[in-house]
């Protein structure tokens, strides 16, 4: 695939990989670039500095200054702040690729390199960079002329040079210039300028005597039209981006500068227009669009895997509540908290009683669905955030109840025993009532970094033997036993 290239463009490569550096060379030399080489950070900033290029292929990482690094020095400083940079990286990560923007990257190519890959994408950030120079470039020049204009009307009074000053500077630039005339209801064109020509494909000839709407075709159903016709109605200027065609019928992206001129009695008698192709800025506009909905698709997808990996890390897969990794972390938090905060925490250990028998009569099916709706009744009464339901073995419930008092505590306790009576379970092989039911044991501390959070689990844990020579189906707290 042979690509033309009308200039040759100079790309400047920073790759530490000589066989990447010598690949990459290739490449676009074989299809006319002009190619520099760079192996590190420093080396690249200089290359950069000295000669800026057209493009730059950074490798992201690099020994010293790393990809990153680099782009964010190059943007820092105004003779470097404007080369356009394609991040290059063996990894294809969204974290990667989000940061590679965020430091100012226009494009991102992975590796191993894709010929086709590779060509497409250095081609198009070629294009929009010296599209864009350019633009600047015909700016300049049409500021340096419209200066020369002031100049020669400042210190010559003679009319014919004013006029023919002002004719060489509307000749000579590449925006389109247009004057129709307003004091004719469909305001004709009496003039176009070379730039217009040239924009457009159309001769003076063609258009003379001619609404500019022909410059859309059958392409009408355009706001900014409406929004244009707005203004010329009030005899005001305005400024707006539309889709135009070309004689040959090509889209470009135009922006019209519409100012009107008045006579002495403040009447509009011509309109001039100033044209812009803005598709170049358009298409780069476009193209970042893209990027974004893409980059938040991304981070939607990417909250919603977080979201799921952290309902794995966290939940137990039977029951729904939390689990014991998630019980050991959040109790040695609260332990912490509440030894700085020198307030009360406490904590209730359940089980369901005669539960290896209740498998045994309606097996291990049968287990799992009482264990759903044991869990989901122990959930339904803690009913702050800050509190913790969760599974903390086979037949097992822990609840964490921060900053609760053991009365407190222990009136959760009762409400969850009263709870797993509610269900009314059957459970024809327990030796305490025909329905499944719970023994508890509720345990308070005030926290202490002298003290093992230990000695809290042992304390409920204590309770809850306590519960269960006691006859099972009840509540014992460790303060008050």
């Amino acid at each position: 695939m042979k690509t033309e290239t009308p200039y040759q463009a100079n790309i400047l490569i920073v790759e530490d990989q000589l066989d990447n550096l010598r690949l990459l060379s290739n490449i676009l030399q074989d299809q006319g670039y002009q190619v520099r080489q760079a192996i590190d950070g420093e080396m690249a900033l200089l290359a950069a500095e000295t000669q800026p290029p057209d493009l730059m292929l950074l490798d992201i990482k690099l020994p010293q200054l790393d990809g990153y690094q680099v782009c964010q020095q190059l943007k820092a400083k105004k003779n470097t702040a404007e080369i356009p940079v394609i991040f290059l990286s063996a990894f294809d990560q969204i974290g990667e690729k989000v940061k590679a923007f965020e430091m100012g990257g226009v494009d991102y190519i992975t590796k191993p390199y894709q010929l086709e890959e590779v060509l497409a994408r250095v081609e198009n950030q070629v294009k929009i960079s010296l599209s864009s120079q350019q633009l600047k470039g015909n700016n300049s020049q049409l500021k340096q002329q419209l200066k020369l204009t002031e100049a020669a009307q400042q210190f010559y009074s003679q009319p014919q040079i004013e006029a023919y000053l002002l004719h060489q500077a509307v000749a000579a630039t590449h925006n389109g210039i247009i004057i129709t005339d307003a004091t004719h209801p469909d305001y004709p064109i009496m003039y176009v300028n070379p730039g217009f020509e040239k924009m457009t494909g159309y001769s003076l000839k063609e258009v003379k005597g001619k609404n500019c709407r022909f410059l859309q075709g059958s392409d009408r159903h355009q706001p900014q039209i409406e929004q244009l016709h707005h203004r010329i109605a009030e005899g005001k200027a305005c400024c707006v981006i539309l889709r135009n065609y070309r004689k040959d019928g090509s889209l470009f992206w135009n922006e019209v500068s519409l100012s009107p001129v008045l006579d002495e009695s403040e009447k509009v008698i011509y309109y001039i227009g100033v044209q812009t192709d803005v598709s170049t800025r358009k298409r780069a506009e476009e193209e970042q669009q893209r990027y974004e909905a893409s980059l938040n698709k991304m981070n939607r997808e990417l909250h919603d895997l977080n979201y799921k990996l952290h309902r794995l890390a966290n939940l137990d897969g039977l029951t729904e509540v939390a689990n014991r990794r998630c019980f050991d972390e959040t109790l040695e938090q609260e332990w912490r908290r509440l030894a700085r905060e020198k307030k009360p925490l406490s904590l209730i250990l359940g089980d369901i009683d005669y539960f290896k028998r209740y498998n045994d009569t309606y097996g291990h099916l049968g287990g799992d669905d009482c264990l759903k709706k044991v869990a989901k009744a122990i959930a339904n009464t803690a009913l702050r955030p800050a509190d913790l339901v969760a599974r903390y073995g086979g037949e097992e419930f822990a609840v964490i109840l921060p900053e609760t008092p053991h009365e407190g505590a222990t009136q959760v306790a009762q409400r969850i025993l009263e709870g797993i009576r509610a269900l009314n379970i059957p459970h024809k092989a327990s030796d305490v009532q025909p329905y499944v039911t719970m023994s508890l044991g509720v345990a308070t501390m005030i926290p202490s970094l002298e003290l093992d959070l230990k000695s809290l689990i042992d304390s409920a844990d204590d309770a809850l033997f306590k519960a269960k020579k006691q006859g099972r189906d009840q509540v014992v707290n460790a303060r008050l036993s």
